[in-house]
């Protein structure tokens, strides 16, 4: 969701991004409001849209520009990499840092604790979000879960939305959809999770009091990579909302234990107790069972989705550039036995999965090597393998002199590849079947509705989306 600080860039042919470009509705419209029947407007109640329309034009006062299109989409925007000169003392600067990060890592020289520093790397907190708690006439800003205790409402705030290189107006739009809430996962400490509403759901269900259901008939729980929390991942591409509008599904997302506002001790007991606390939520709070849910992981949120496939039996499980152990990342040896300080032994855990899984995996990953994915495909009974040729684990972005000086073509995280990403819809279409099971909810309580959403409608819509996609890949 954040333009690329670089100018200037040509593609070429065959070096074209092919990235995901989920886009929602408010993302690919023109330079004003859409209107109309399927528009914004009609996703919504008024009081929301008279909301994001002031909003967009605060963005406007901002100095935030409002986009046609994702930069996932727009070649003009990618460029060669501007020139930085750095003066002695920045880079003095930067020295002395990797020498205290380096002392810190390695003092004291106890393997559990090295090793737990080596693996998880926390962002600054209130860097990419914080949390707004309103409680009668009175704001605060928490920058922990245990702050926001006794409050009425708490809602997301995304500081880097006002600096004037952001143009993601379309999130103003998305943060309307997100109810934030605070979750205990231990006897002291608490994690921040979100639920963010489909476009399907605002469509379909909440234009109608009477229905007794609010949430799509299936919940996708999402475990995001390292070094990221919900603020990062919401400026991505794609981010929730573009993930939940073209899976047509509810997310539930979270953050790790002290990884954003969430609170507690980054280890490996924690990351396992709070996706459990989020399952449980999931199951006891929201109605689903267990055989609604899907869950999607991304590198380090593998390992938890695994944890979770490991003890219930879900509807589907999507692993994106897992690993089999930390241990083996570092030594290239996925199959190789793990010592005692190990963290995350997927490899152990995914022998009890009897969860369709699907498993995708970039060959031009250099941080996960695609043999993790593997050997995964190998252990889980009901598993598929797609691999991706050009993928890696994160996004690359080779310049112009590059590319014409090697030829090579340029590799991007396997997150951003559209073609992973209907491959996940292909795999949840065929063994979910979230269509069918759209149908199935609209017309079980249609007998209780006097306007009843008719199951064309779902149809029209996953035809609409076809031809969007299409529009895209000719473009």
């Amino acid at each position: 969701m954040i333009y690329p600080k670089i100018a200037n860039f040509k593609h070429e042919s065959r070096h074209e991004r092919k990235t995901a470009g989920l886009c929602s509705e408010l993302h690919l419209s023109a330079s004003t409001v859409p209107m109309g029947e399927n528009s914004l407007s009609a996703t919504m109640a008024p009081e929301d849209y008279a909301t994001i329309v002031s909003n967009l034009q605060s963005a406007v006062c901002l100095n935030v520009a409002r986009r046609v299109a994702c930069p996932a989409h727009d070649s003009k925007l990618w460029s060669d990499v501007a020139s930085r000169n750095y003066s002695i003392w920045r880079i003095l600067w930067k020295i002395l840092i990797v020498i205290v990060s380096i002392f810190y890592v390695l003092l004291p020289p106890y393997p559990p604790k090295l090793f737990r520093k080596l693996v998880f790397c926390c962002p600054q907190k209130g860097r990419y979000y914080y949390l707004i708690a309103v409680k009668g006439t009175t704001r605060r800003a928490c920058f922990k879960a245990s702050e926001a205790d006794g409050h009425d409402h708490l809602s997301i705030c995304l500081p880097q939305m006002i600096r004037p290189k952001i143009r993601a107006v379309d999130v103003f739009y998305h943060l309307l959809r997100c109810k934030v809430f605070t979750l205990p996962y231990d006897e002291k400490h608490k994690i921040c999770a979100m639920e963010l509403y489909c476009e399907q759901s605002i469509r379909w269900l909440h234009r109608d009091k009477n229905r007794k259901r609010l949430r799509s008939p299936n919940l996708i729980i999402f475990s995001q990579p390292n070094s990221s929390d919900l603020g990062c991942c919401l400026m991505m591409d794609p981010n929730f909302a573009d993930i939940a509008d073209f899976l047509q599904c509810d997310l539930l997302i979270f953050d790790y234990p002290g990884y954003g506002v969430s609170e507690g001790t980054t280890n490996e007991k924690n990351v396992y107790a709070a996706i459990e606390a989020v399952v449980k939520y999931a199951m006891e709070q929201l109605g689903y069972p267990q055989e609604k849910i899907i869950l999607i992981g991304f590198s380090l949120g593998t390992a938890a989705m695994v944890h979770v496939a490991e003890i219930y039996k879900v509807a589907a499980l999507v692993l994106i550039a897992p690993f089999t152990s930390f241990f083996r990342i570092a030594c290239r040896r996925p199959s190789v036995v793990r010592p005692w300080f190990d963290m995350f032994p997927s490899l152990e855990k995914s022998k009890k999965i009897v969860s369709p899984t699907l498993i995708c995996h970039g060959e031009k990953d250099y941080i996960v090597g695609h043999e993790h994915g593997v050997q995964l495909k190998d252990t889980i009974p009901d598993c598929e393998l797609h691999l991706l040729k050009h993928a890696s684990h994160q996004v690359k972005i080779l310049c112009n002199r590059i590319l014409e000086k090697y030829r090579s073509p340029v590799s991007f995280g396997i997150f951003c590849e559209r073609e992973m990403w209907d491959r996940v819809e292909q795999f949840l279409g065929s063994r979910v079947g979230i269509t069918r099971a759209w149908i199935e909810h609209l017309q079980s309580e249609s007998e209780i509705l006097d306007n009843p959403v008719s199951a064309s409608e779902v149809r029209m819509s996953r035809e609409r989306s076809a031809v969007i996609k299409m529009e895209q890949g000719s473009n």
